[in-house]
């Protein structure tokens, strides 16, 4: 790692870290490992972890910057804390749940220098064993593409059926990919493009701020891509689940926040029902599919995918006092 102190980073890399020692460990191993030639700063943001992540990081990683916060004051304004305070000419989300591979930040850098148009870049997403995630980016929710995810068209033929993510096809060929937003969970972006048009809202506890934020992004310029060919190895839901299945219904309620910022109540209704409708058919074949096999990991997604009927069901029912106290 460079220790450079008064050269201004090329990479400011910000983790915001809830009770996940042993991935932000494994996190940081992998960025001293595969930094490559960047000159880079590391920023943990703690959120009221109780597992002695802060203690991990100030024993084993004495050079990261580190911020602890009293309470967990959620994934947007984790981040702002940091994003306020790097110094580096590119920032990065990155989840504490994640590995760097080799190359894979200097691919995302080199493609933010060579085009001064993209504001945002996100890499691929995968498991420890290469399959590629669900989630890592994709295009603007609406009526049409949520449809088409949750039916599963999108899968079938990805650019007639354009969905909110991408398909795993889409990945195959290795080109940048231009889409309207990329996931939290690895993102790099300009640090011009954040002084332009601020950090992340707040108003979203965990999940969706990164949609909303390369909205803005858009509407103010910028272009916002996928890079395949840098790798980040993802151990989705390493913190989050802790919670259990029904901490996914914050995914349902951030995008209802996110579809009533854009869209008029009647088109939310129908986007609720479309979502609805893949929430029931992603419950119904995981629970089949326990009662035939009784696998643990299909017992525990037709729960997390029951937890999002619920959370959309309410969704749809819910009044606009209802949902202004939710939210606040």
């Amino acid at each position: 790692m460079n220790e450079a102190i008064d050269a201004c980073p090329d990479l400011s890399i910000i983790i915001l870290n809830w009770n996940a020692r042993d991935y932000l460990r494994a996190c940081l191993k992998s960025i001293e490992a595969h930094h490559d030639d960047l000159n880079i700063e590391i920023w943990v943001v703690d959120n009221a972890s109780s597992d002695g992540s802060v203690e991990m990081v100030r024993d084993e990683f004495p050079g990261v910057h580190l911020i602890v916060n009293q309470e967990n004051r959620g994934f947007a304004a984790g981040n702002n804390q940091a994003l306020l305070r790097a110094r580096g000419r590119y920032l990065m989300l990155l989840n504490p749940d994640t590995e760097v591979t080799p190359g894979a930040l200097r691919l995302l850098v080199r493609f933010l220098e060579e085009y001064p148009e993209v504001g945002v870049v996100g890499p691929r997403l995968t498991s420890l064993w290469g399959k590629v995630q669900g989630g890592a980016a994709g295009y603007e929710p609406s009526p049409w593409t949520v449809f088409n995810h949750a039916f599963l068209l999108y899968k079938l033929w990805p650019r007639a059926f354009r969905s909110i993510w991408l398909a795993e096809s889409q990945y195959a060929h290795g080109r940048p990919i231009p889409v309207d937003w990329v996931s939290g969970a690895a993102m790099v972006i300009r640090s011009e493009v954040v002084q332009r048009v601020g950090g992340l809202d707040e108003g979203y506890f965990m999940y969706a701020e990164d949609i909303e934020w390369c909205t803005r992004i858009r509407r103010a310029g910028w272009k916002v891509y996928c890079v395949p060919q840098a790798r980040i190895i993802h151990h989705i839901g390493g913190s989050a689940r802790q919670r259990g299945p029904g901490f996914h219904a914050h995914n349902v309620y951030s995008l209802d926040r996110y579809y009533r910022s854009r869209y008029r109540p009647g088109v939310v209704w129908l986007i609720h029902l479309f979502a609805l409708g893949g929430f029931l058919l992603r419950w119904a074949s995981h629970a089949a599919l326990y009662v035939l096999r009784h696998e643990r990991e299909h017992e525990e997604q037709s729960r997390q995918w029951w937890a999002c009927v619920k959370a959309t069901a309410r969704s749809l029912a819910m009044k606009d006092e209802e949902r202004e106290t939710r939210n606040g």
